[in-house]
């Protein structure tokens, strides 16, 4: 499974381990993006960026409608107009945005120039009075009043966009846009510009510092010190937030896209077990497991009555029913081999009623062949028959491959025993061949091999390819 980076889920680790760790966050949201390692996690981001516009848009338009409501409660209705044209165009300006991401399946390039006149158009309204303003009211009044909250809650709702780079250039715009809207006001003549410094290093009186500072034409340049601080911090955390919230998206689906990897292998039991240890695979292990296989009969023929759109449907088909037996009865399916699949019990972990398992999917495989066989018949279709080959003793398994190709695989003698009693099949006329070893392995488990299997009888001593010991045999 994915493995996670603990500093993702423990505090940074004091002293200069700490500020390196926040460092290395804060150089995270430069960096580009590393590409995410499946095109379904690559799908996820884009869908939830456009997403997360369509919940900005929703955010945009709730907070409007409630500003528009306090207008219309708080103003005469005189004076009511140019507010509702500002509102109306915000309202309009959310819209292209969702609109071209939904289109275009990404959401930054199409949401940054409107998020970026967005900002210029908040900070302008903030800052410069209308022309309903009382009289004797100036732009450096309009400073005093706590506005600069209205840039961070419009801050706060581009995170929804659940793109870090966009939290961080709109909040530069908005930085930038209120600078120039305060500065703008600061030249104005007869503006008179402050500092906190400066006026606590001046001689005046405590008197005449509180009368400058409550001059309508004193402009502080502290106060918008304070503002770009607080501006910048916040787009500073809801960035890491959102950088955040894709990281764990990301990691949790390729998390799921490799557990719907390992479902087409493992039954949802084992694949439990291997999250908890991921590197199970990685380690060979020896051990005692039980390996099948079941080949279909006569698929050369079939082959030749078929397209290649109907024979690819028809195997699909037939290993999904095979496939599913085996995960029933907690198998691993190994491989498909053409119109064959290979399935081992005891990896990657022995179970004592491994041989049990292996048996009754057998029968479990020849049910499911028969209930097909009465469908085909429906629609007058010839039969399918299977033959199955069992073994249990000794095998080697984990990942094997290279760099470039991995599979988790096992090797050994009962692999090519339980391969030859599939093939001898045909010889004895038989559903299912399994050898003595694993019959009396499920004894062992306190199974009855004739109960899970009905019909099951003893057969001879069979010599097999490959062995110069004949191995004794059961079939169905």
């Amino acid at each position: 499974m994915t493995p996670v980076d603990p500093t993702e889920l423990s505090p940074p680790a004091a002293g200069g381990g700490a500020l390196r760790a926040l460092a290395g966050r804060l150089a995270g949201l430069l960096r580009p993006e590393p590409s995410p390692r499946s095109a379904a996690a690559a799908r996820a981001l884009a869908q939830e960026e456009v997403a997360g516009l369509g919940y900005m848009l929703a955010a945009r338009l709730a907070a409007l409608g409630v500003m528009a409501v306090w207008v219309l409660a708080t103003l005469p209705i005189e004076r009511s107009g140019l507010y509702f044209a500002v509102i109306a165009a915000f309202a309009a300006l959310g819209v292209p945005p969702w609109l071209l991401a939904r289109r275009a399946g990404a959401a930054s390039a199409a949401a940054a120039p409107f998020l970026m006149l967005d900002a210029a158009l908040l900070a302008y309204v903030l800052i410069f009075p209308d022309s309903y303003a009382t009289e004797g009211w100036t732009p450096q009044l309009n400073l005093r009043l706590p506005s600069v909250l209205y840039v961070a809650v419009f801050l706060v709702s581009v995170s929804l966009s659940h793109s870090p780079r966009l939290v961080l250039l709109t909040g530069l715009a908005a930085i930038g846009a209120w600078t120039a809207g305060v500065l703008r006001v600061a030249a104005m003549p007869g503006a008179v510009v402050q500092t906190s410094v400066a006026a606590l290093q001046s001689a005046a009186s405590p008197e005449e510092v509180v009368a400058d500072f409550l001059d309508p034409a004193v402009v502080s340049l502290t106060a918008l010190y304070n503002q770009l601080m607080a501006l910048g911090l916040i787009t500073l955390i809801l960035a890491m937030s959102v950088w955040r919230s894709r990281r764990l998206v990301r990691r949790s689906v390729e998390a799921e896209t490799q557990r719907l990897a390992l479902s087409r292998y493992f039954s949802p039991e084992l694949i439990g077990q291997l999250e908890k240890d991921p590197g199970a695979l990685d380690r060979p292990t020896r051990g005692p497991a039980a390996v099948l296989f079941a080949d279909m009969v006569g698929f050369t023929t079939i082959c030749e009555r078929m397209g290649p759109e109907a024979l690819v449907a028809f195997l699909g088909e037939f290993h999904a029913r095979l496939a599913r037996a085996a995960f029933d009865h907690g198998g691993t399916v190994d491989k498909y081999l053409g119109d064959a699949i290979m399935v081992h019990f005891g990896t990657p972990r022995a179970r004592p009623d491994d041989a049990a398992r292996a048996l009754a999917c057998a029968g479990a495989m020849l049910a499911a062949i028969d209930r097909w066989n009465r469908e085909r018949a429906a629609r007058g279709e010839p039969a399918v028959e299977i033959g199955v080959g069992l073994h249990h003793g000794e095998v080697l398994a984990g990942n094997i491959g290279d760099a470039r190709r991995v599979e988790y695989t096992v090797l050994g003698d009962v692999v090519n025993v339980a391969s030859r009693l599939e093939k001898l099949c045909r010889d004895l006329d038989a559903r299912l061949v399994v050898s003595d070893a694993c019959v009396e392995a499920a004894r062992a488990a306190g199974a009855e091999p004739l109960r899970l299997v009905p019909g099951l009888v003893p057969d001879a001593s069979r010599q097999v390819r490959g062995r110069s010991e004949p191995v004794a045999v059961w079939r169905l």
